[in-house]
């Protein structure tokens, strides 16, 4: 039985509870940019490659048109300097119209033929860049909503405090 008066322990759940409210606050706040982060190196490994790669002619086999930007690729084969046939997909922007049979420019790595990009074709790095913008602007925002409505109810409080209406 306890006491009317005595003194409970509840600030242990809402400590806890505001501790991982902030680790998921911070780890969410981080996300965005963290895609950016891996975007951007991609991005400019697929751009170093370009400009440093063998150049191959290839052609595109398959060509997957759909609505859904992510979803919509190329698989073009390609011949290395080896006399291997390689296999490399690329993402394509809707304003591209690629057509299957039509030859495309490949660049490989030659050490590695199995790292290729296509030429004139978007880098998986540009996908994750504006997914961690998108990211970035929606939860930045909200915490500046929220970081603001706090100080205002803080504000407001310390005003009422201190005798002020």
């Amino acid at each position: 039985m306890t006491l009317p008066n005595a003194p409970l322990n509840r600030k242990s759940k809402p400590v806890l509870s505001r501790l991982v409210n902030l680790v998921v606050t911070v780890l969410v706040l981080c996300l965005g940019p963290v895609l950016i982060g891996v975007g951007t190196h991609l991005i400019n490994a697929d751009e170093e490659l370009v400009r440093t790669g063998e150049r191959a002619a290839g052609t595109i086999v398959e060509f997957n048109d759909v609505t859904k930007a992510s979803n919509r690729k190329i698989t073009v084969e390609f011949r290395s300097a080896d006399g291997l046939v390689h296999v490399t997909r690329a993402a394509v922007d809707h304003d591209q119209h690629p057509v299957v049979g039509e030859e495309v420019t490949v660049v490989y790595r030659a050490p590695d033929p199995g790292e290729a990009r296509v030429v004139g074709f978007e880098s998986d790095g540009v996908f994750l860049r504006g997914v961690g913008t998108i990211l970035t602007l929606i939860f930045g925002g909200i915490a500046v909503f929220v970081t603001i409505g706090s100080l205002r109810r803080a504000w407001r409080d310390r005003r009422k405090r201190i005798g002020h209406t």
